[in-house]
């Protein structure tokens, strides 16, 4: 036999052997089984923010109105079962005393105490909306975190959220309970959803700043 052609054969035989051998090796390996991942859903967030981005800090307390430069981050929802987000995010008094709400216009609330603000933005977006069921939730002003409190109180109104906050240890902040109040229930808004609680007096229910809690006066 011609060497020429031997030689020929055998370097083109080479790489199928390998190619063999890799597949038979390969073909010995224990059979891996993968982690099925689970499907992640990522929620929209969507943000209104109308404060500009360099948003001067202006000092603020609650003891003094809203002036030009106070941010207030707030959250407006419609409806109480399945609330929907109607406004959420920062908006800035300009030098007008006003806030811009986006499509919902402008509003003046320069002059005004963080609860009178609260009362009249909550007024306007149901007026623009023509829906009676708004629920506003003051998140913070200038970074100081608040919560709102209505119903069977002395006197209702925005004050500063603290940790371990609860609606039994924040009545004194009120000026107490409403003496002609006879129940002990109580209602937490937070993300529009209003929860029920049977006792205001349970250490348990835990508030967050934003959060909205009013007080029953006969439940």
């Amino acid at each position: 036999m011609n060497l020429r052609l031997v030689r020929l054969f055998l370097l083109s035989a080479a790489p199928l052997a390998l190619t063999l051998s890799s597949c038979i090796s390969l073909d010995k390996l224990p059979k891996v089984d993968l982690p099925v991942l689970p499907k992640m859903k990522v929620p929209f967030v969507g943000n209104d923010a109308t404060a500009p981005v360099n948003d001067p800090q202006v000092p603020w307390s609650l003891k003094q109105p809203l002036a030009h430069g106070h941010t207030l981050d707030l959250a407006v929802y419609a409806g109480q079962r399945s609330p929907a987000k109607v406004f959420v995010g920062a908006v800035m008094v300009d030098e007008h005393g006003k806030v811009d709400l986006g499509k919902y216009g402008s509003f003046k609330i320069g002059g005004k105490t963080a609860s009178q603000a609260v009362r009249e933005m909550e007024a306007a977006f149901r007026r623009k909306r023509g829906e009676s069921l708004i629920t506003m939730q003051l998140i913070s002003v200038e970074g100081t975190q608040l919560l709102t409190v209505h119903g069977a109180v002395k006197h209702e109104g925005v004050i500063q959220y603290f940790g371990g906050a609860n609606p039994s240890n924040i009545l004194q902040y009120m000026g107490g309970r409403d003496e002609r109040a006879t129940g002990r229930a109580v209602y937490v808004t937070r993300n529009g959803v209003r929860a029920f609680h049977s006792d205001y007096l349970n250490p348990d229910i835990e508030l967050e700043a934003g959060d909205v809690v009013t007080y029953s006066d006969a439940l």
